[in-house]
């Protein structure tokens, strides 16, 4: 057990990507809890108070041209956001891993068939995708409404790394062996290919999540987004609604930009440092 622990120690030594990336991530999480402790989440709602107040004691962001308090908004909004991209990603990994496994495991048409579609999808640009969805929805969209859309076209990229992979692993000897001894398909692909992938998705997981949080926020900027929510996304929304920028309203239009941007760089450099482990160019000892 304590090998296992300094093993995992050295790991996160000889890994500063991987610590700045967790670091950026607490302290950001961390901030959030303090403010949603102290916050009253009424004020995030339309009409709250005067609009375009400017910053006091009482709004420390001022308010924005919807009469919300910008600091509640982006408070109640951040989780919104991070809400999407985990129920996105999960869904875009598991899907990926479904037909990535299928795909490279059992080849033959089956393989060209999950090929031939995964390569027809990836010749659309994505958001065309979501924008062809999203308008489809009748209705006003919900945060899991968005969540599921942003999640069924994510799919495509991990399909093609969990295929690689397997096409790898189910050459090395002990795959082919247990092939030789019988063993069911379904639990050669649970039990000898699936943990030796496990670093991979971990990665991908990462990534994907990333992903989804700017395939979400492209679709809100645009006007198709939640409007009874108060994700990040939204928020962009309404900046470009009342040209916030042109208007030099920064207290209103670059806190969630700095949020975004903090997100970004964390959930990357976290992808970057779980490079190491599911590399095994770069892994040294795990």
């Amino acid at each position: 057990m304590f090998n296992k622990l300094e093993i995992i120690i050295n790991y996160f030594k000889r890994n500063p990507p991987l610590i700045a990336g967790l670091s950026i991530l607490i302290m950001f999480l961390l901030f959030w809890l303090y403010f949603f402790l102290i916050i009253d989440p009424n004020h995030a709602k339309p009409l709250s108070f005067r609009p375009s107040q400017s910053p006091s004691s009482v709004h420390l962001f001022g308010t924005d041209r919807l009469g919300k308090d910008v600091l509640t908004s982006i408070i109640i909004g951040t989780p919104q956001t991070l809400q999407i991209g985990i129920i996105a990603g999960t869904i875009g990994v598991v899907l990926g891993m479904i037909f990535g496994f299928i795909s490279g495991y059992y080849g033959s048409y089956i393989d060209y068939i999950i090929k031939f579609i995964v390569d027809i999808f990836q010749s659309i640009p994505p958001l065309v995708i979501l924008v062809i969805i999203a308008i489809s929805i009748p209705g006003d969209m919900t945060i899991m409404q968005l969540s599921l859309i942003v999640g069924i076209t994510s799919w495509l990229g991990p399909t093609r790394v969990f295929r690689s992979q397997v096409l790898v692993i189910k050459e090395l000897n002990y795959v082919v062996l247990a092939k030789f001894s019988g063993i069911n398909s379904i639990k050669i692909i649970f039990y000898e290919i699936l943990p030796n992938l496990m670093p991979y998705i971990m990665a991908n997981f990462v990534m994907s999540v990333a992903g989804a949080i700017l395939a979400s926020i492209g679709i809100e900027a645009l006007g198709l987004g939640a409007f009874s929510s108060n994700s990040l996304g939204m928020t962009i929304y309404w900046n470009i609604w009342y040209s916030s920028l042109l208007q030099g309203w920064i207290r209103w239009w670059l806190p969630p930009i700095i949020i975004i941007i903090l997100l970004f760089v964390s959930l990357y450099l976290i992808s970057q440092g779980l490079d190491e482990w599911a590399n095994p160019r770069l892994r040294t000892k795990i």
